[in-house]
Formats: C-alpha cells, structure tokens, sequence
C-alpha cells in the first residue's frame, strides 16, 4: 500500500513541478512579448523623427525608412493579435493555480504515507479515493504544460531518489543541461528572433551613399554638363 501511495504522490510531485515550470516559462514570455512591443512601437515613433530630421527628401534613405516605417507598423500589429490571442499571461495563470491545487494535494499524500509508515491503518478504498482526487485536480485544468516543462523538472531533480533506475540517474548529466538549457531560452527565442531581423533590416542604412541629398547631385551635374570648354586660340 505504501508503495502505491508513493506511486500517487510522484505523479502528483511531477505534474504540479511541470505546471509550475510552465507558468514560469508563459510569464518570461509575456514579459519579453511585452518589452518588445513596446519597443518596436517606440522604434517606429523615433523613425519617423530620423527620417524627418536626417533624411534628405527623395533620398534612398528617406524611401527605404519609409518602407521600413510601414513594415514595421504592419509587423507589430500582427504580432500583437497573435500575442493577445494566445492570452499567455491567463494560461499562465490558471496553471499557477491548478500547480498549487495539485502541490496541497502531494502534503495530504506525504502525510498519509507518513502515518502508515509510523503504524497507522488505511484502507485501499482511501488510496482509490485520492488517486482519483488527483485525476480530478488535473483534469480541472484545460491547459497543459509541454514536454520541456516536464523535461525540465526530471533535469532538476534527476538524482532523486524516485527518479534512479538501478541507483543511477536516469537522465544523464549532459542531457539534463541540454533540457535545463532548452527551458530556459525556449521562452525568449521566439522575439530573439524577431529583433535579430529588426536589426537586419538597419544595416542597409549604414551606406553613406543612403543618405546624400538627390538634389545636389542633380545641380551638380546639371553645372557640369553646362560647362564650355573654350577653345586655347581662336581660328584664323
């Protein structure tokens, strides 16, 4: 019967860690969403200002800030639907709460086990009874956590003593590092990316050449082709 319940209390143990580390996971998203799109509408406020102030008119600079300023428009507006529809900061949310739930649950069960381990009686139908309390707790839920965030939790407690297969980690050292590495920037890669191409898209206007004022050079070329070369000495 002990063993049953430990059995219980592990799947208890290992669900609420998942969704806790999902939760934690969903909120560094929402913060990193958060910063950059508020920095992507501020960016495409200040270019507006550059392009107004340093931009020649009818530059290459002046067409591709442009350009560049409605990319930028289009861009963010996507990414806030997408961002508002996934309601990262209410899933996030509701597994925090289900994890607690869950983690209440594992104290009853450690104290249950520690009550027939000291010599106390419990019958099966009690060990049935929260087995199946802790099907309802987690079915309550209607998000789940993803692999990485169960990966995640068997990375940080691999040498537990639930998780020994023959007295040895089941998880290797390397592979627990992989999965904690994964974990971590799994949360942030997404808008990495996205500044990563933000930035690509200003190199072009490191070219000095962007940013001459068109109508110079046509007056000036304009004054050469005028020019008249006279001749050295008149014809005789």
């Amino acid at each position: 019967m002990i063993t049953s319940l430990t059995k219980v209390r592990t799947d208890v143990w290992r669900t609420s860690s998942a969704r806790y580390n999902a939760a934690r996971r969903l909120r560094r998203r929402e913060l990193f969403a958060t910063v950059s799109l508020a920095l992507l509408s501020s960016l495409t406020v200040a270019i507006a200002f550059i392009q107004r102030i340093y931009a020649p008119p009818s530059s290459q600079a002046d067409n591709y800030l442009t350009a560049l300023s409605g990319f930028l428009g289009v861009f963010l507006l996507t990414i806030s639907l997408v961002e508002w529809g996934a309601k990262t900061g209410a899933t996030a949310e509701a597994l925090h709460q289900n994890a607690e739930k869950l983690n209440d649950l594992q104290r009853k069960i450690g104290l249950k086990t520690g009550l027939l381990s000291s010599g106390g009686t419990m019958t099966w139908n009690e060990v049935d009874a929260l087995a199946d309390e802790y099907k309802l707790l987690k079915a309550e839920c209607r998000f789940n956590h993803e692999p990485i965030d169960d990966a995640y939790f068997k990375a940080h407690h691999r040498n537990a003593p639930e998780f020994l297969i023959n007295g040895n980690p089941a998880m290797s050292e390397r592979q627990a590092f992989w999965y904690a590495t994964r974990w971590k920037i799994s949360s942030i890669w997404y808008f990495t990316g996205l500044w990563f191409i933000v930035l690509g898209l200003a190199l072009p206007l490191k070219s000095t050449e962007w940013w001459e004022n068109p109508n110079t050079n046509s007056a000036q070329a304009e004054a050469t082709s005028a020019t008249v070369i006279s001749p050295t000495s008149p014809l005789k």
